[in-house]
């Protein structure tokens, strides 16, 4: 009885140290994935199923960081973009008149 009043407490912080360990472990591969997902999001011709299991796995680590924020609203316009389709130029930017011909004499 003795003995196992001495080693709870040693093997309370070898448990305590183990889970600590595996959490970091946890994180840094939650960072990494948050990291991936960004990079994948740049890309020309991104794979979004991809991106978002990434995002999913650094959300249920409990990462709460910049990048996970800033990799979710890239995902979002990278969703929105692919729904509109390539852009075009806005009507107002169009030209509407024709240029002056070189030589031609303003009407008064």
């Amino acid at each position: 009885m003795a003995i196992e009043l001495l080693a709870k407490p040693v093997v309370d912080a070898l448990l305590k140290a183990f889970d600590r360990a595996r959490d970091a472990n946890l994180r840094a591969n939650a960072r990494k994935a948050i990291g991936e997902a960004i990079s994948e999001l740049i890309r020309i011709s991104p794979d979004l199923s991809k991106a978002e299991a990434k995002i999913a796995i650094a959300r249920a680590a409990g990462i709460l960081e910049q990048d996970l924020f800033t990799a979710e609203r890239m995902l979002k316009k990278v969703r929105k973009a692919i729904r509109k389709g390539p852009a075009k130029k806005p009507a107002s930017k169009l030209r509407k008149h024709r240029p002056v011909a070189r030589g031609a004499r303003a009407r008064s």
